[in-house]
């Protein structure tokens, strides 16, 4: 075995090597390095190209992780991770412990139509995954032991992106859609900065290889050995189950990363007059002094002592956001035309003149705001695309540590661990006129399974008296390795004292033992699209995957629904925003590839449907 001595400073693992579950900690990584962390269950393992996390029967931290190190802090260090988190609201299970710990004595959910809602009425652990460095490789307690990134469960949206910072929680980002995401975590001289990247049209994240800075901590752990790791707590809510998937781990150092970095602005002394360590000379005009950077801010931390404003988005004395705070209260202005508006507002509950930390993370449309690492006025964004593309930073009253960070930066070579799949078909096969149903358009559809019926419905095809069974309406398919299958779909409006419920998608076929359908979950308890695979005859209600969707699907309302599979992996879509992403083999290992031979229209068969309507069709490949 190689020495652990703290001589490490590179690190390259892609998991090209399969390896049995319980064997991982202690084997050796591409680049030769032994891989540290914790495997109480014997539940990780490496297999078809990445690592794996399957879901632990005794939740908690401690139990499941690996780690690279140790290694000797020093600033450009740099921590990137490429991977899927099994679920990002993975939060602890609402049934007894003992059943948690024994999955052989669950009960099946009571209509099998939801074994995967939030439910917090006992909740002992929200935060299910923790990326970055810490202290030790196997950390009892990873959020106070390190500097990372954590996924927290919500209750009803999916998932919220934190970071561990040394002062405690922060929270940044809420609703993150189950597709891969690349984690950056960078040391400096003091303290660590945070970046992400996902697939394009990630509702927060730019698309790889771009990257959005989303945190800073300025404080040190206080220790000179740190250790790269991936730590998992839990998977799964309420019966559901979904692997995590790491396709790819690199530590380099990145010499142009030593000093500012990404940095817009740096100036831990702000002073009217002087030069800013980085940024230019300090400005008095308009409500305060001010610094021009050459592009708009996205990320600004700072430390404020009230009475004090950071100002942004400056275009002119009458044109500029202000964040002031005061001794009773938080408020956001926007001054706009001369006018000034009254965005938001928030009692402040500290009376001493402690200085306090103010995070703002601005992508030119919406505004994340936290005072001490708490969100300001709302967990959700605060929409505001006015003055987007103005550049003016400025300071009004006792400010120290401002840092301003661009909303993207380019990931550098050195880090690069691949890019999400994210295929679309190029040429349009069928495009029926569901609106313009008729006998022969009806005929188009053949019966492949279920008792349900389709039938004409007011703008569309409706499948009626399916009951709890799944129904699947489809053409044959001649492109057996892809497919591209688009549909609009209308939810039924909900009527008096009848419960509306919408299970309508699509459908990727083999046969009857082999098919993938893809569909909306929607009841009055939950907004979901979800996927569910069959494969040899073989489906577990507790294998499906999904991502809650509250913002995205409603009674009444049409959504498309987009899904793309090749066989191997599949990425969904609503309304062209990518939710949902799965290899096949990350739902049941070393499944074979789905040889789609038919697509179609689906009921999914868990929970009724009260009337949905398919009003829009295309098939691509």
């Amino acid at each position: 075995m190689k020495s652990l001595k703290p001589s490490l400073h590179e690190i390259q693992d892609r998991f090209t090597k399969d390896v049995l579950y319980g064997e991982v900690v202690g084997s050796t990584s591409d680049c030769g390095v032994i891989r540290l962390g914790v495997d109480a269950e014997a539940k990780i393992s490496v297999e078809s190209g990445a690592l794996r996390f399957a879901p632990l029967d005794t939740p908690g931290w401690g139990r499941q992780g690996i780690a690279y190190g140790p290694f000797t802090a020093q600033a450009g260090l740099a921590f990137g991770v490429f991977m899927l988190n099994g679920h990002n609201n993975s939060q602890t299970f609402s049934q007894p412990l003992e059943a948690a710990q024994h999955p052989s004595r669950r009960q099946p959910h009571p209509s099998l139509k939801s074994p995967f809602k939030a439910h917090f009425s006992s909740t002992l652990l929200q935060e299910n995954l923790a990326v970055g460095w810490f202290d030790h490789p196997a950390p009892a307690r990873p959020l106070e032991a390190g500097q990372a990134f954590v996924m927290q469960g919500h209750p009803i949206a999916n998932g919220r992106l934190c970071a561990a910072t040394v002062q405690g929680l922060q929270h940044l980002l809420l609703d993150m859609p189950n597709i891969p995401i690349y984690f950056l975590s960078v040391l400096r001289a003091k303290g660590v900065i945070f970046y992400a990247g996902s697939s394009a049209g990630h509702r927060h994240l730019p698309a790889l290889p771009r990257l959005r800075p989303l945190a800073i901590d300025p404080y040190d752990l206080g220790t000179p050995v740190l250790y790269a790791g991936i730590h998992q707590s839990i998977l799964g809510e309420n019966g559901g189950q979904a692997d995590t998937r790491v396709y790819g781990v690199r530590v380099v150092h990145v010499p142009e990363w030593q000093g500012y970095g990404t940095a817009l602005i740096v100036d831990p002394q702000p002073q009217l007059g002087r030069k800013a360590a980085l940024g230019g000379v300090w400005r008095l005009e308009g409500p305060g002094m001010l610094l021009t950077p050459r592009e708009p801010g996205g990320l600004f931390h700072v430390r404020l002592t009230a009475p004090a404003s950071l100002i942004w988005r400056y275009r002119d004395p009458d044109h500029h956001l202000a964040l002031e705070l005061s001794r009773q209260e938080v408020r956001l202005h926007l001054r706009y035309g001369g006018k000034t508006y009254l965005l938001a507002s928030e009692p402040h509950p500290y009376l001493t003149q402690d200085p306090h930390w103010v995070q703002v993370l601005d992508d030119g449309q919406a505004l994340n705001i936290t005072l001490d690492g708490s969100p300001l006025f709302s967990e959700k964004p605060l929409h505001e695309p006015r003055l987007g593309q103005e550049t003016g930073v400025g300071l009004k009253g006792q400010a120290a540590d401002l840092e301003v960070h661009p909303r993207e930066i380019n990931l550098p070579p050195a880090l690069e661990l691949g890019h999400p799949w994210q295929v679309k078909g190029q040429q349009t096969v069928f495009v029926p006129h569901l609106n313009q149903a008729a006998e022969n358009l009806l005929l188009t559809w053949e019966p492949t399974m279920g008792p349900g019926a389709l039938m004409p419905a007011e703008g569309g095809l409706t499948i009626e008296a399916a009951g709890l069974e799944r129904t699947v309406y489809t053409i044959p398919w001649e492109q057996a390795n892809f497919a591209d299958l688009e549909c609009e779909i209308l939810p039924p409006e909900k009527n008096g004292k009848r419960q509306a419920q919408s299970r309508a998608g699509v459908c990727f076929w083999q046969d009857a033992q082999h098919h993938l359908v893809v569909a909306l979950s929607l009841d009055e308890s939950e907004h979901a699209v979800v996927a569910m695979l069959r494969l040899a005859g073989y489906e577990d209600p507790y294998s499906k995957v999904w991502t809650h969707v509250p913002d995205k699907l409603y009674f009444g309302v049409p959504v498309r629904l987009r899904a793309v599979c090749d066989g191997g992996q599949f990425q969904v879509y609503l309304d062209d925003e990518p939710v949902l992403y799965r290899a096949l083999r990350d739902i049941y290992p070393g499944a074979d590839r789905l040889e789609i031979r038919r697509v179609g229209l689906a009921l999914s068969g868990y929970g009724r449907d009260t009337g949905s309507i398919f009003r829009a069709w295309v098939a691509r490949k």
